[in-house]
């Protein structure tokens, strides 16, 4: 065991060594792309000289600056791409990954070992994983199975094979402390270190010790709805923040932070949550409270009575003449009668309440 520790550490090493070239990378990059975004914007109205006098003139105009702001729209984007990866490596300095499973593809005789960490890595080449990000396809094996059969869903179908072991590591600062094979998702070796850490007023992620549910619904993509329900303390925050990282990995392509919203009960809850995304190396969402949301697209047309100046008028005002059947009204807007009232309303507009008018067109008559 003493010699397989000390070639893990090599391992280690290795993988920081890949880590520490490519945060070096990284920063003369972003570095050189920023410099680029302040010279274009800097020199932008002398690239592009401003000619009206002709079609053609203007014509070239409009190219000119069409052209200066892809071009600074490239940089931008490349700059920020960079500066959120390079965020990432710095954190993979600390912890590079904390899991491995050993998994034998059906079909195949060969082993493969695949290193679990907060985000990918490969070699130089770009070919082979050094590290596979908690969200990949393949990862789920290593929170949904003990060693024996199992299976992963991929875009191309469902890869079954043999988990053969499943290790969990702790490593802190690049040094391997230890190592389990183990048959449990997680070793309370490991559960009982990481959770025993000084805590603070902000919630944080620990992929290392998703349960099976919880790793159900961080996953789950059948339904455009997804309703879970739990006791206090039971993980259903930790999973649905895990649950959006996991949505931004998997449909990084048409999804951004930008186009998720949290409703927070507070702003306190807000503030413990934004930890998060962070941690895992994405952006952090819209987070706003109901009231908030309810300012937001409200406040321009009625006035939005606050929970502070609701509970001062519940407490203050029982000699107004309304008091009593504000006090009915407020008590049946929070019934489930009042939430069927709005319901069985919004089915009736489907059905034929609402009324639509032709509307004129220029030259016509109403």
């Amino acid at each position: 065991m003493n010699s397989e520790f000390q070639q893990e550490q090599k391992r280690v090493d290795g993988v920081l060594g890949r880590i520490t070239g490519e945060i070096n990378r990284l920063e003369k990059e972003t570095a050189r792309r920023k410099d680029e975004v302040v010279q274009i914007r800097k020199n932008f109205s002398d690239e592009v000289k401003v000619n009206t006098d002709s079609f053609d003139d203007y014509l070239e105009t409009i190219i000119g600056l069409r052209q200066e702001a892809q071009a600074l729209s490239v940089n931008i984007s490349t700059h920020r791409h960079s500066s959120k990866r390079l965020a990432t490596l710095r954190r993979m300095e600390e912890i590079p990954y904390f899991g491995r499973i050993d998994f034998v593809e059906e079909g195949t005789s060969a082993q493969e070992q695949i290193y679990i960490g907060i985000s990918s890595l490969t070699d130089p080449s770009g070919e082979n994983f050094l590290i596979y990000d908690w969200r990949a396809p393949i990862s789920s094996v290593y929170y949904d199975y003990q060693p024996g059969p199992a299976k992963y869903e991929t875009p191309g179908g469902t890869i079954h094979g043999t988990l053969e072991k499943k290790w969990q590591y702790l490593i802190r600062g690049g040094v391997l402390q230890s190592m389990f094979d183990t048959s449990l998702t997680i070793g309370d070796e490991i559960l009982q270190q990481v959770l025993g850490k000084g805590t603070d007023k902000q919630m944080h992620s620990i992929v290392a010790t998703i349960q099976q549910e919880q790793n159900r619904i961080i996953r789950h993509d059948h339904g455009r709805l997804l309703i879970v329900h739990g006791a206090a303390g039971s993980g259903k925050t930790s999973a649905a923040m895990q649950r959006i990282a996991y949505l931004l990995y998997k449909y990084r392509g048409h999804l951004n932070a930008e186009q998720i919203i949290l409703f927070s009960p507070n702003s306190m809850f807000s503030s413990y949550v934004s930890n998060v995304l962070p941690e895992l190396g994405e952006e952090n969402m819209q987070q706003v409270t109901f009231q908030e949301y309810l300012d937001h697209r409200l406040s321009k047309e009625f006035q939005v009575e606050t929970p502070y100046e609701q509970l001062e008028y519940v407490l203050t005002a029982e000699d107004s003449p309304s008091y009593r059947s504000r006090l009915a009204s407020i008590r049946f807007k929070a019934s489930t009668r009042f939430f069927e009232a709005m319901q069985s309303y919004r089915q009736s507009l489907e059905g034929s309440g609402i009324y639509l008018r032709t509307l004129p067109s220029e030259g016509s008559q109403s």
